[in-house]
């Protein structure tokens, strides 16, 4: 991919990743190391949580590392988050950082609506609302809106709901981005960052030393489901959120990642598995596409690893 402009580059203060190339090479595995498959994908552009310098120094540091290890990713998109003060522009400009260094962006509702609370029309306008700022950034650079991801993964509270935004969907040029793994990378977020706002470095270091172990954990299990329900590791969709913790330490997952034996995908191409065309069972929980399609088979959910009860404890 294209070398980041010196001049997105400035206009966000970001000139680290001026000179950083995306096509960072790969460590070199044999054939049996990269049967394993993984897209990343990132919620809650253009951050999860703060202001402005918050907002700009998460996207920094994300980009700075997908660019670095060579890594592509989409990136999906609150555009409430556009309009919180008078910065439209600047906060615009840190989507376009993300086009700009060959990334993917798609729809995330705008903003972030629970899908149980609300008529199915007005989760249409969430859609269409959602889609403003993002579609036309893309059209600008000769792309186009392609995907779609539901909040909280949750695709509808009943089987018609489900139906009607579906088509709803298809109508408007989406694909829904489903999730094989999902895990509660939330709560490590919501307790790093209040570390880091009363300045406990020690706390951000013990809840930092516990985030990749859990994930790995998950990631685990989830290959696990996938083999015995599927006969082999589909290729996964990783759910992940433009937080402080992920942009602090995307770099510790990548590298647990290639440790599993994984090389990097799209979006794209992860869905052509042909797993991402099995049925599918209604849930009004938000669930990974893997507990979905073992449901449907009649087969009952195998639960997940849980978070370390210190995380819990401090998040409660």
């Amino acid at each position: 991919m294209n070398r980041l402009s010196a001049a997105v580059a400035a206009a966000l203060s970001l000139s680290t990743l001026v000179g950083a190339s995306q096509e960072a090479a790969l460590p070199a595995t044999s054939a049996s190391q990269t049967t394993r498959s993984v897209a990343l994908t990132f919620d809650e552009l253009p951050a999860t949580h703060g202001d402005f310098a918050a907002l700009q120094e998460t996207t920094a540091k994300l980009l700075r590392t997908l660019v670095a290890e060579g890594v592509p990713a989409i990136g999906f998109v609150n555009e409430s988050k556009l309009f919180d003060d008078d910065r439209l522009a600047a906060r615009t400009a840190l989507l376009e950082a993300w086009l700009d260094a060959g990334f993917e962006l798609g729809n995330h509702t705008y903003s972030h609506v629970s899908i149980d609370r609300v008529p199915i029309d007005v989760y249409k306008a969430e859609v269409i609302k959602g889609e403003t700022v993002t579609r036309r950034l893309l059209e600008a650079r000769g792309r186009r809106l392609r995907y779609f991801r539901h909040p909280q993964i949750r695709t509808g509270p009943t089987p018609e709901y489900k139906a009607a935004l579906d088509a709803f969907l298809a109508e408007r040029g989406y694909r829904a981005a489903p999730v094989t793994v999902d895990h509660n990378d939330f709560l490590f977020a919501d307790v790093y960052r209040r570390a880091r706002l009363r300045g406990d470095r020690a706390g951000m270091a013990r809840i930092a030393a516990a985030y990749v172990p859990y994930l790995e954990s998950v990631l685990t299990h989830f290959e696990t489901l996938s083999r015995d329900l599927l006969g082999y590791e589909v290729r996964q969709t990783f759910l992940l959120h433009a937080n402080e913790l992920n942009a602090d330490h995307l770099s510790d997952v990548i590298g647990m990642l290639r440790r599993r034996g994984y090389r990097f995908i799209d979006l794209e191409t992860a869905l052509d598995d042909p797993a991402y065309r099995l049925p599918e069972a209604q849930s009004t929980r938000g669930l990974s596409w893997l507990h979905r399609w073992t449901l449907a088979k009649g087969l009952p959910m195998q639960p997940e690893p849980a978070e370390p009860m210190f995380i819990r404890e401090l998040f409660d």
